[in-house]
């Protein structure tokens, strides 16, 4: 049985209505096709990146720049 991972691109602009929700939450509301523990899984893997930056904690929030 062969396992293929299958690669997704997705972008978005992030809206001021976004600012200082939870990063996990906020990518849930802009792509309602997965599930905000699916994202989760996405972001403590290491696969997000929000401004060419790993975002690995599902917890931190969008503000106007991520630190």
């Amino acid at each position: 049985m062969i396992h293929m991972k299958q690669q997704i691109e997705l972008t978005a602009k992030i809206s001021v209505c976004h600012s200082g929700k939870r990063i996990d939450h906020a990518l849930s509301k802009l792509f309602p096709e997965y599930s905000r523990s699916y994202i989760k899984k996405w972001i403590i893997n290491h696969i997000v990146k929000i401004n060419n930056r790993v975002i690995n904690k599902p917890k931190k929030k969008f503000l106007r720049e991520i630190k």
